[in-house]
């Protein structure tokens, strides 16, 4: 009798083991295995203009086209040349008010490549405050400037746009505690697409969080309002900063996957930004950023992480084309040449 209870104890205990396994959380660093695509994805990059004043700056790598100026015909056309080379959907031009326009010039002029633009719209410009928010004559002025940039831009053949709609980035969605009450999202965004409707005019708008690592409900009201969201700055930093550091694809994948399933039951696109590396120490040698070593290993793994948790339009964003001073970007170098291109043509459209 006594062997039949210490039996039965003993099944209890395995199956209440195999039942507790079952349950935990994946080891925190683990392989992130290669995704067959059945479809191209739309890839974007985030595209920063260099002036002499950021070239005076300490950079990591050094760039095939030298201390470049990105309003020079030459140096744009061979950025869309190597963009077409990677398969680059569209480039990410930055714009807050005029100050981004000669970029956008640059782009579109000669241009016979087969990248596209997209803007980055800042709010800043706007000069909301919680005081005087977003709102009145401040939003009119957004909404004028959107018709202004369809009747320049958005309804030409070199803007990207999806299910015929053109894609615009508007930043950023996570603001400041001083200005918490600055910009109204879902009045905002509601008043834009109707103004912009009323002229037979509709957007894919994607709301633009400048920070990675952070709960995606806190952002919830105003996101739901956008088509997509994108986290585009997964820096490893505060206190986790160096786990992050150390199990980067794996803590990625995590966080990514935790965005995608939130975004999904709110009707929305999750949109993946990865990065191929960083390093910012070069230029702020007290950063207490944690540098993530670039590789090609680490950068395809990151492609990896993109495709496990792709939203239903299937976009992701690389952060970044030439951001050099944060050691981000893939545009060729001396130093790797057009490695990075080549992995980005393999890794996101169907081979």
């Amino acid at each position: 009798m006594k062997n039949i209870f210490y039996a039965l104890v003993g099944l209890f205990l395995w199956v209440s083991c195999e039942e507790t396994d079952e349950h935990l959380p994946p080891q925190f660093n683990y392989e992130i295995p290669p995704t067959e695509l059945s479809d191209d994805v739309l890839v974007g990059a985030l595209y920063y203009n260099y002036a002499t004043a950021d070239w005076a700056k300490k950079y990591t790598n050094t760039p095939q086209l030298g201390q470049y100026s990105a309003l020079s015909a030459e140096t744009m056309k061979q950025h869309r040349i190597w963009a077409d080379q990677a398969k680059i959907n569209f480039f990410i031009f930055p714009w807050n008010g005029t100050s981004g326009n000669a970029l956008l010039t640059s782009f579109i002029t000669g241009r016979s490549e087969n990248v596209k633009m997209v803007l980055n719209y800042s709010t800043a410009h706007l000069s909301a405050t919680n005081a005087s928010p977003l709102a009145g004559a401040k939003l009119t002025t957004m909404v004028n400037e959107f018709k202004s940039h369809y009747i320049t831009h958005f309804d030409k053949e070199y803007y990207f746009k999806i299910d015929g709609k053109p894609v615009v980035i508007i930043s950023p969605v996570n603001l400041a505690s001083s200005a918490a009450a600055s910009i109204d999202y879902p009045m905002v965004i509601t008043a834009l697409r109707t103004e912009l409707k009323n002229d037979g005019t509709d957007l894919f708008l994607i709301g633009e969080i400048t920070s990675g690592w952070l709960p995606p409900q806190r952002y919830a009201t105003a996101l739901k309002t956008f088509d997509a969201v994108v986290l585009s700055n997964w820096t490893a930093n505060g206190n986790y900063g160096y786990d992050r550091s150390v199990f980067y694809p794996a803590f990625s994948d995590q966080a990514f996957k935790n965005w995608a399933d939130s975004t999904s039951v709110w009707g929305i696109d999750f949109v993946p930004c990865i990065m191929p590396g960083f390093d910012d120490k070069v230029m702020t040698p007290a950063s207490k950023n944690f540098n993530i070593v670039r590789s090609a290993k680490l950068y395809t793994d990151m492609c990896n992480v993109a495709k496990r948790n792709l939203g239903e339009k299937k976009i992701t964003i690389i952060n970044s084309w030439n951001n050099f001073q944060f050691g981000t970007s893939i545009e060729p170098t001396s130093e790797y040449g057009t490695e990075y291109l080549e992995i980005t043509s393999k890794q996101f459209k169907v081979q």
